[in-house]
């Protein structure tokens, strides 16, 4: 019998938080992710990226740190298939917008086999603030980088004298995952989504929480970051019977109460000088039905992200008890 649970999906994601102090006004507009992804690649790109010339090669980008986090193209797999990044972005929640002396912060966590590449993302997040972010390109100061586990509520500082720590890490992993899922309730759950969540279902997004479409995109990124980051990755075969198992089940579940709404956003690129909707619904909403199979891929998914343009912050949600 193929196993179509959570517990044959083994990974661990590192959450790294920010705290930073604005220099001068510090403005995101209406999608922090999007800017604060765009910073990163500006950063990230001098320093890490040894042969820009070489981004193509498969031996170059599986050893290169910006390409590894920012520049992965399939090298196996189906023609055409775009593997989920080994990052997410959590913008700030405090607002998108910081006078100067403000104090904000934001996360990335880190999918899989990225440990190593965790100095990089630091030293990356310093030079953001030095190069700027956001409109008029805000300038900020790093005050503290930390290690946050939202699964066991702790924390440790990465940063002493200068050097990132990496012994201090609290990293996620499927044991947490597992006794977290044990404690949600079996016939009912609360999802907040924090930043625009876009679900696209039969080619076209949904206006409001639909948990088949929600359950469908979160096993497709499960999928593509086991298959690229994953400890053991599972077989395709085992991902495509728990697909259809699960999808299946998940048309029991409805939303009973919805207090989402949809925000409208557009994210531009100054590397090809185009814009995109990164749009979505965010708010609270209610499933009930059957939940206690899709529990460890919920717990999942709060560090993961689900939909499109995750990378960018999309997607980010929590379970509310």
């Amino acid at each position: 019998m193929i196993e179509t649970s959570a517990h044959s999906f083994s990974l661990t994601v590192y959450h790294l938080r920010f705290e930073c102090e604005a220099q001068n006004i510090v403005h995101f507009g209406p999608q922090a992710g999007a800017q604060l992804r765009g910073a990163l690649w500006n950063a990230l790109q001098p320093f890490a990226c040894t042969d820009n010339r070489a981004r193509s090669d498969p031996d170059h980008s599986r050893f290169c740190p910006m390409c590894r986090l920012l520049l992965l193209e399939t090298q196996h797999g189906e023609r055409g298939a775009n593997p989920a990044r080994p990052f997410a972005i959590q913008p700030p929640l405090t607002g998108s917008r910081f006078e100067t002396g403000e104090s904000f912060a934001f996360g990335i966590s880190l999918f899989g086999d990225v440990a190593e590449l965790i100095p990089y993302v630091i030293q990356a997040a310093h030079r953001m603030g030095r190069l700027g972010v956001g409109y008029g390109r805000g300038q900020f100061v790093l005050r503290r980088v930390l290690s946050v586990n939202p699964l066991s509520n702790q924390q440790q500082e990465l940063l002493a004298d200068g050097r990132v720590r990496l012994g201090h890490l609290l990293p996620i992993n499927r044991d947490q995952v597992q006794r977290t899922a044990a404690r949600l309730p079996r016939t009912s759950v609360r999802l907040r989504f924090l930043t625009p969540t876009q679900i696209v279902a039969a080619g076209r997004f949904d206006s409001q929480p639909v948990f088949a479409h929600l359950i469908a995109r979160l096993l497709e990124r499960c999928q593509s970051i086991d298959t690229y980051y994953g400890l053991t990755p599972v077989d395709r075969t085992v991902w495509q019977t728990r697909y259809a198992d699960l999808t299946t089940q998940a048309q029991s579940v409805h939303l009973t109460r919805n207090h989402t709404r949809w925000i409208t956003v557009r994210s531009g690129s100054r590397r090809d000088n185009s814009s995109k909707p990164i749009s979505g619904y965010v708010g609270d909403a209610i499933f009930e039905g059957q939940i206690a199979p899709f529990h460890e891929w919920l717990v999942w998914g709060q560090s993961l992200h689900v939909g499109k343009n995750a990378v960018k912050g999309n997607g980010w949600y929590l379970i509310v008890n």
